[in-house]
């Protein structure tokens, strides 16, 4: 018998379990708008889920005759369980598209209410083709977890056993009749059928560019600290190297004054303290966030130091035009390019240059201590951290060997992005000086 045939409610019927675990804590480091996202969306599915087991399953045991019958208590207790295994199953779609299947348990409680529902409702009239709707949704949350490639198969083996399930009844002998069929319950049905796919791949899917689009945030900054930490190591290395450098070339030369001019000596080690000190200083700068290069500054300090090592130094840098930012940068290849031929040449003469011209403002450094090939001496970690920091204003550095002169190269546009890669650039620029 029909259990509720007069009166029928909805109450024993959307009696499904709803106390649901999460299959994993929510990830501490996800936004609240992902969390979010991902409540609305497994909220979408289950209500889904639970309202349309609720109208079949009262479809299925309202169509029959008034009174208790061990087949409608067995369909009721199917549906609940079945309503109650896909309501648990949706919280897998957490990781995904293709995320993979879960634990064989959870398979099984999925598909085997609902495939157990499938073949009793063959047994009665009224429930042909309703009792197929709880596996075809077991099939639908399948796809959702298995891969892209064996999704469509699933899918088609789903609706197959939805559409079949009518063929069958009339073999066996039934009738399509009652009001499910005559009061256009079916098509109903027929469209839920169809929307379910939808709703679950899709919303899934929206699910899985909202995770990617979290990764994608959190990369981004991840690559900010990066950057930061690279730009940190590289003001460092600047401070440390070139002040090093030139602390070590005064106490040396001190050392050789010492016996022979005292007074010079004297005159050396004080100003290799000075440099101690203004390293400090930069150092101190540079760890709170305000240091700053000064391009004249250090033009300058550039000069003096290799005039005292014995190097004739030119200098004909003016920075009048330049943002500050570029001129902290071509101070900073300046101090690179000093240490450089402190460290590595056996220069004679050095010339420092700024051009301004086809609109864009170059720095040259030029010297004639060639100790070796530029394949051999490519410019070190200084200048692969000056190059990517011109790389950012859209200008670019090249060091490069012109006969028997190593030119270090620098560039950037007059107030805008080069219209050519810097690299190349700074290649060409690197020739003509």
């Amino acid at each position: 018998m029909a259990i509720f045939p007069a009166r029928p409610s909805t109450q024993d019927v959307a009696a499904a379990p709803q106390q649901v675990a999460p299959d994993r804590p929510a990830a501490s480091d996800a936004g609240r708008g992902v969390r979010a996202t991902w409540r609305y969306t497994v909220g979408s599915i289950v209500a889904y889920c639970l309202f349309v087991s609720a109208i079949s399953t009262l479809l299925m045991l309202g169509g029959g005759e008034y009174g208790l019958q061990a087949l409608d208590i067995g369909i009721l207790a199917l549906a609940v369980a079945s309503a109650a295994a896909l309501v648990r199953y949706c919280w897998f779609f957490r990781s995904g598209l293709g995320a993979g299947l879960p634990a064989r348990r959870y398979n099984l409680w999925l598909l085997v209410p609902s495939a157990a529902l499938w073949f009793l409702g063959l047994a009665q009239p009224h429930t042909v083709c309703v009792a197929a709707l709880p596996l075809w949704f077991a099939c639908n949350a399948l796809s959702v977890v298995v891969s892209r490639r064996k999704r469509p198969w699933v899918l088609v083996a789903g609706f197959a056993t939805l559409l079949v399930h009518v063929p069958l009844g009339i073999l066996l002998g039934h009738t399509l009749a009652g009001p499910f069929w005559e009061n256009g319950g079916v098509f109903s049905v027929a469209l839920w059928s169809l929307m379910t796919p939808l709703l679950f791949v899709a919303s899934i899917w929206w699910w899985e560019i909202v995770l990617r689009l979290d990764d994608s945030r959190r990369t981004s900054g991840e690559l900010a600290v990066a950057r930061e930490r690279l730009r940190f190591a590289a003001d460092l290395h600047d401070i440390q190297g070139h002040h090093l450098q030139v602390i070590a070339l005064k106490t040396e030369l001190a050392g050789r004054l010492l016996d022979t001019d005292p007074a010079a000596a004297r005159l050396q080690i004080a100003e290799a303290q000075g440099l101690a000190r203004t390293a400090m200083e930069d150092t101190r700068a540079l760890v709170h966030g305000y240091r700053a290069v000064s391009l004249a500054t250090e033009a300058a300090n550039a000069a003096e130091v290799l005039r005292a090592a014995g190097i004739e130094c030119s200098v004909d840098v003016d920075g009048d035009g330049l943002p500050a930012e570029e001129r902290t940068l071509f101070g900073l290849v300046i101090r690179e390019a000093t240490t450089n031929i402190l460290r590595h040449s056996d220069a004679t003469t050095v010339v420092l240059t700024l051009t301004h011209g086809d609109g864009r403002f170059v720095l040259g450094v030029r010297n004639d201590g060639v100790t070796g090939s530029a394949e051999q001496r490519p410019g070190g970690s200084g200048i692969d951290g000056l190059r990517r920091r011109f790389d950012a204003v859209g200008g670019g550095i090249h060091a490069d060997r012109a006969g028997n002169a190593f030119v270090l190269t620098a560039f950037v546009p007059e107030g805008g992005t080069a219209d050519q890669p810097g690299a190349t650039a700074a290649t060409s620029l690197g020739a003509e000086l």
